[in-house]
């Protein structure tokens, strides 16, 4: 299948591809090893979700993908507003975890994530997504730390936010707005709206947090 998305980060790298149903997998490359061969397929679509090791981490194409700071995972995105926390080694892989996000609870829309960003001083991660909303969370704690207000187009839609990253010190975030071609050439607004924004980040928007049954929203 075609490559959709990956990262690399030493010593693994981590593909993500696209295509039909058993096209679509992540292979996961252990390059202190064989780097010619995976050393973990993820393509198995189990009865019961979450009982596989090898279990794809979401149903639908993969939009975006980050493997952690300290290089002991990965977050996934697709394109059905879900993002999916997996491990590498087998004793953290019962930890691994999918989660909901960039869906509009009033309209019922599912959006797809277009970014990830992790911030690599605190371990916590940015979501981006046509929604036209960024989230920073927090995957220790299962919280979100932060919500962006939406960014509209002059018809008042969501304008897409198609990538995103954090700064070497994490101070600030930055991330394009553009069409992403998600409602195809019909929906392309007849203004340019590229642009690059960057937002200056505070300690409390991406230093984890201990649950305490009220910050931020659980997972």
């Amino acid at each position: 299948g075609r490559v959709d998305c990956m990262d690399v980060k030493f010593p693994y790298c981590v593909v993500a591809t696209g295509g039909s149903e058993n096209e679509r997998q992540i292979l996961i490359y252990n390059l202190n090893a064989n780097p010619a061969q995976p050393e973990r397929i993820l393509n198995q679509t189990p009865a019961t979700p979450g009982t596989s090791p090898l279990a794809k981490p979401l149903k639908k194409q993969y939009r975006c993908l980050e493997i952690f700071p300290n290089v002991s995972g990965f977050a996934v995105a697709s394109i059905e507003g879900r993002c999916s926390i997996q491990y590498f080694t087998q004793d953290n892989i019962p930890n691994n975890f999918a989660f909901k996000c960039h869906r509009d609870k009033n309209t019922k829309l599912i959006y797809s994530v277009n970014s990830l960003a992790f911030h690599t001083q605190f371990g916590t991660f940015a979501s981006a997504g046509s929604d036209g909303l960024y989230n920073f969370w927090d995957k220790d704690s299962k919280q979100r730390l932060k919500a962006s207000n939406t960014i509209k187009l002059p018809n008042n839609e969501p304008a897409p936010i198609t990538s995103s990253a954090f700064s070497a010190n994490g101070n600030l975030y930055a991330y394009s707005v553009s069409y992403d071609w998600s409602k195809g050439a019909a929906a392309n607004p007849a203004q340019n709206i590229n642009t690059i924004m960057i937002h200056r980040t505070t300690e409390s928007e991406v230093k984890p947090k201990k649950y305490s049954g009220v910050v931020g929203r659980r997972y």
